[in-house]
This record gives structure tokens, C-alpha cells and sequence, in this order.
């Protein structure tokens, strides 16, 4: 299949033009690197960080769910095992 002569496919958008002022002209990370410096990157939009200092992440679940993971030293299980030593003492 022979190529077409035509004129290269150009992929520029008027975004390309636009996008430059943009990004130089958004607000900086207030983020401390471990220089001492503030962080370069551009804040995300309405917060202070950017999506490297942001964190996404809300946290842990509330309570200490992640702390349980097998019930072998809950406190029922304690005084269920304390009650069984007791009576076997008989």
C-alpha cells in the first residue's frame, strides 16, 4: 500500500498555545521539601498542595478496625480463657 504525499497531520490544539500561560501563572505547592524549599508543583485547584503533598486519602477507617484481625486477644476471649482456668483448677 503506497503512502499518501499529502501534508503532515498537524496536532495542535488552541489549548497548546493557552496551556503554557496557564501553568506559570497557578498557584504553588506551600508543601517544604526536605532542602527546605518550597515545593514547585502546581497546586490542585481550590487546596494549598499539590497531588504529590495532597493526600487523597482520608485515613483509617474511625475506630481500630485495622488493628483486629483474628479476636484471639479480645477482651472476651481473655476473660472467656481466664474463666476456663479457673474452673479447671477444680
Amino acid at each position: 500500500m503506497p503512502k499518501s504525499a499529502g501534508a503532515p497531520i498537524s496536532y495542535t490544539t488552541p489549548w497548546d498555545t493557552i496551556q503554557p500561560a496557564i501553568l506559570t501563572q497557578a498557584p504553588r505547592c506551600q508543601a517544604k521539601t526536605l532542602a527546605g524549599t518550597l515545593c514547585q508543583a502546581p497546586a490542585v485547584s481550590g487546596r494549598r498542595r499539590c497531588r504529590m503533598h495532597g493526600r487523597t486519602n482520608p485515613g483509617p477507617p474511625i475506630g481500630n478496625r485495622n488493628a483486629w484481625k483474628h479476636g484471639a486477644r479480645s477482651a472476651e476471649k481473655r476473660a472467656l480463657l481466664a474463666t476456663i482456668r479457673e474452673l479447671d483448677r477444680f
